[in-house]
């Protein structure tokens, strides 16, 4: 048993020299995904556009500390969270708040601390996770939001673990919306 185990682990070492000192090997190259967040439009959207196509309003935020932004909500569309900020134009959306929602959307989102820079709603931009049986004290925030979508004068921010799920997220609510 053991002149096996010394042959397999032997062959297993010289695979793995002959690979490293120059042996075929693929090695994958990841491909950077391009996101696709703002999209051209004109059109005007307010938040009865997102109510008419079933969104349900649960919260209406303070502005007074959103950069530009005329109005902003909270809703939720089957099951899943949105914000939508709106403002007076698509050039103000993109100029006011795009940084704003990349601050709080994916993976390296700021939503707790000093460095949240708008606080009005912060709570419903992040989630709790924690292992089972821990105090709310063991929570490790991450963002509600996994991407975000400009198109016209509104910024929404869409629900999802991934950017892509976060995005299709996005697409059905506004599928409706013209």
């Amino acid at each position: 048993m053991r002149i096996r185990t010394s042959i397999v682990v032997a062959a297993l070492l010289a695979a793995t020299a002959w690979t490293a000192c120059g042996g075929e090997a693929t090695v994958a190259t990841p491909t950077a995904q391009v996101v696709q967040r703002i999209f051209p439009s004109t059109r005007m959207y307010s938040v009865d556009d997102l109510k008419a196509v079933g969104l349900k309003v649960m919260h209406v935020y303070d502005v007074g500390g959103l950069p530009h932004a005329q109005s902003a909500i909270h809703g939720t569309f089957e099951r899943l969270e949105f914000e939508a900020r709106f403002y007076a134009s698509q050039a103000d959306a993109v100029a006011h708040g795009e940084a704003l929602a990349d601050e709080v959307s994916g993976p390296d989102a700021i939503v707790t601390g000093p460095d949240v820079r708008w606080e009005e709603g912060a709570a419903h931009r992040r989630l709790c996770s924690r292992a089972a049986q821990t105090p709310h004290s063991g929570c490790s925030y991450s963002a509600r939001y996994g991407d975000y979508m400009i198109r016209g004068n509104m910024v929404l921010l869409c629900e999802g673990q991934t950017s892509e799920l976060a995005m299709k997220a996005c697409g059905d609510l506004l599928e409706g919306v013209p």
